[in-house]
C-alpha cells in the first residue's frame, strides 16, 4: 500500500513538472504579433499596466524579439503620457475661436512657430497683437527658456498641421511650463483669422461687454 502511495506521488510530481514545462513552452511559442495585438486591445480600454505585464512576460520568453521590446516601450510611454496629461492638463489644443478670443481680450500670448527655417521663409506670422518666435522643433527643449514662457498667459505652438506643435507643447509641459497649447489646424488656419472668425468673435465679445471697442479697424 505504501509503495502504491509513493508511486502515485512520483507520478504527481512528474505530472506537475510536465504541465509547468508545457505552459512555459506554450508561452514561448506564442506569436509576437498576437501578443502585441492583445496588448493594444488592453491599451484601448485604458489597461496600460495589464498590457505592460503581459508584454513583460512575453519578453522573458522571447528576450531577443525586438518587436516585443518596441511594443513594450511604446505602450509604457503612452501610458505615462496619458496618466501625466490626465493629472496635470498642462497641454491642450488651441482652437482658432479661442485663440482669437484670447487675442481680442488682450491676453499675453507667445506664438512659437516650430517649423524649419525653410518652411518659415515662405510665410512667418508677425503681429502686433501677440509675440511671435521661431524655434524649430529639435531646438525646443534647449531654446524655449529664451522666450521666458512664464511671463505669458499662454504659450501656443504652431506648425503646418498641428503634429509638431503638439509634440512641442508636450515637451514644454514636461519641462514645467503651464498654460501650454498647440494651435489646431496649423498655420493655414491662422492666416485666415483676420477674416470671418476674427470679426465674428470680436462682435460677440463686444455684445457681451468684454471689450469696449474693436481691436482692428473696420
Amino acid at each position: 500500500m505504501q509503495d502504491l502511495r509513493k508511486l502515485a506521488l512520483i507520478f504527481m510530481f512528474f505530472g506537475t513538472f510536465a504541465y509547468a514545462g508545457s505552459c512555459s513552452t506554450a508561452l514561448a511559442e506564442q506569436n509576437s504579433a498576437g501578443i502585441t495585438n492583445k496588448a493594444e486591445t488592453l491599451v484601448k480600454s485604458g489597461e496600460y499596466e495589464l498590457a505592460k505585464t503581459q508584454l513583460q512576460k512575453a519578453i522573458k520568453a522571447h528576450p531577443n524579439d525586438e518587436s516585443l521590446w518596441k511594443a513594450y516601450n511604446t505602450i509604457a510611454g503612452r501610458g505615462y503620457v496619458a496618466g501625466w496629461a490626465a493629472d496635470n492638463m498642462r497641454w491642450a489644443p488651441m482652437k482658432p475661436k479661442k485663440f482669437v478670443a484670447d487675442v481680442v481680450l488682450k491676453k499675453k500670448i507667445a506664438l512659437v512657430d516650430v517649423r524649419s527655417p525653410l518652411e518659415t521663409s515662405v510665410w512667418y506670422p508677425k503681429s502686433k497683437l501677440f509675440d511671435t518666435f521661431l524655434i524649430p522643433l529639435p531646438m525646443v527643449p534647449s531654446n524655449l527658456y529664451k522666450i521666458h514662457p512664464e511671463k505669458y498667459d499662454e504659450v501656443v505652438f504652431l506648425c503646418p498641421t498641428g503634429t509638431r506643435a503638439a509634440s512641442s507643447s508636450l515637451m514644454a509641459g514636461m519641462m514645467g511650463y503651464k498654460n501650454v497649447f498647440f494651435f489646431k489646424g496649423g498655420y493655414k488656419v491662422l492666416t485666415g483669422l483676420t477674416g470671418g472668425i476674427y470679426r465674428k468673435t470680436e462682435k460677440r465679445l463686444l455684445a457681451e461687454g468684454k471689450i469696449s471697442r474693436p481691436t482692428l479697424p473696420h
